[in-house]
């Protein structure tokens, strides 16, 4: 671990009581980081703002409170100073540096209920110097699409889910589109290519209670990002067992460290994303991981391990989500009825799931999982996102 971490830990030890005899304990006796406990969702909910604030450091002035915690579970709140902010709008500006002064750009994240991304995006927008259109994505579809008709942006930023129903084959003058939160699918960035989007592209992988992690190269695929060494550390550990996973290819669960976040401090936290160590195409020399959804997409039922990727490529172009029952270890893929997609049968359905992963096929051929498909009209969301997994 770097000088800069040390400069966190000193700082932390006489300003931070939840850190203070954790870090003195481990840091300052052995000092050896990998003894740090992990901090999880629950540790932020449970001694943050939203409880005892023992996380929360001392002689020091908040300036942002956010709502994070997405579109489940109880509402947590995470601080930051104005300083720390203005740092998370620099890097956030370096994954948008395909966006140029000449450009106009539709700010579609989701604004208001004390969230961090439109706010954010703005700021980064702002140091780009680009002409910004601040929409926002809780605007209604209809308004959205007024707005972009009236002001012809090149550029748009916001949620795949919320991007793709505002584009048609009528918003040609869009030639950039950079996306947060989750990932088109290929049918949509193939769609977005064809009306005339040259540049489709991460806008960084974040979280609100991290802030930015990481960056996508121009020759990234398009999970994989350049980890931002300079202000995040990175770990992948083993999903079950907490072993930090140091080889390529295996999929674990990224852990971080922000090392520029005094007042909520981030040592060591579980994201909850799933990932791999992947050698990149670039020579851009970062350390470089490939995302591969969130840990609430992977399933185990039946002893058997997969994950909703492995329904989306099967399914692909199909848009989807899925339904589980543990009690009956059954699997119902909800897929949305689209006009322009022929209709695969069940058994069709279930031949390309055993072709993707091993252990769907064994425990569909042993009859421990149970797959069952459905098309409905509409696949359920919230907060205008698809819900991939629910039970």
């Amino acid at each position: 671990m770097n000088e800069k971490f040390w400069r966190l830990v000193d700082f932390l030890i006489e300003n931070n009581d939840f850190y203070s005899k954790i870090l003195k304990k481990v840091c300052v006796k052995s000092g050896d980081y990998s003894e740090i406990p992990f901090l999880t969702r629950k540790d932020i909910y449970e001694f943050g703002l939203s409880g005892t604030k023992s996380l929360v450091s001392k002689n020091l002035k908040i300036g942002y409170i956010f709502s994070t915690g997405g579109t489940t579970g109880k509402p947590k709140y995470v601080a930051y100073t104005f300083d720390e902010f203005e740092l998370v709008s620099f890097y956030l500006s370096k994954c948008y540096d395909g966006i140029v002064e000449s450009d106009v750009v539709a700010n579609l994240f989701m604004a208001g209920n004390m969230w961090a991304s439109f706010i954010s995006v703005n700021r980064a927008l702002e140091k780009l110097r680009c002409t910004i259109l601040p929409i926002s994505g809780t605007t209604s579809i209809e308004l959205i699409k007024n707005y972009l008709g009236y002001f012809r942006p090149n550029c748009v930023v916001g949620i795949p889910t919320q991007i793709i129903q505002v584009v048609s084959e009528k918003t040609n003058f869009l030639n950039k589109v950079y996306y947060g939160g989750e990932s088109f699918l290929e049918n949509q960035i193939k769609f977005l290519m064809s009306i005339g989007c040259k540049i489709i592209k991460s806008g960084g992988y974040a979280s609100v209670d991290a802030d930015i992690i990481a960056y996508q190269c121009d020759m990234l695929d398009f999970n994989q990002h350049h980890i931002f060494t300079e202000h995040q550390f990175v770990e992948i550990i083993d999903i079950e067992n907490g072993i930090v996973l140091n080889e390529k290819e295996k999929i674990g669960e990224v852990v971080v460290t922000n090392l520029d976040r005094y007042l909520c401090p981030i040592i060591r936290y579980r994201t909850g994303d799933l990932a791999k160590w992947v050698d990149p195409k670039c020579s851009c020399g970062r350390p470089t991981i490939e995302l591969m959804g969130r840990f609430d997409d992977w399933i185990r039922l039946a002893s058997y391990d997969f994950y909703y990727q492995d329904f989306a490529k099967a399914l692909y172009p199909f848009q989807i989500s899925l339904k589980i029952n543990r009690s009956k270890s059954l699997v119902t893929i909800l897929i949305e009825n689209n006009d322009e997609c022929k209709k695969m049968s069940e058994s069709e359905i279930i031949e390309k799931l055993k072709l993707v992963n091993w252990q769907l096929k064994e425990g569909i051929e042993e009859n421990m999982l149970k797959v069952e498909v459905q098309y409905v009209k509409q696949l359920p969301m919230t907060n205008k996102k698809i819900n991939v997994i629910y039970e």
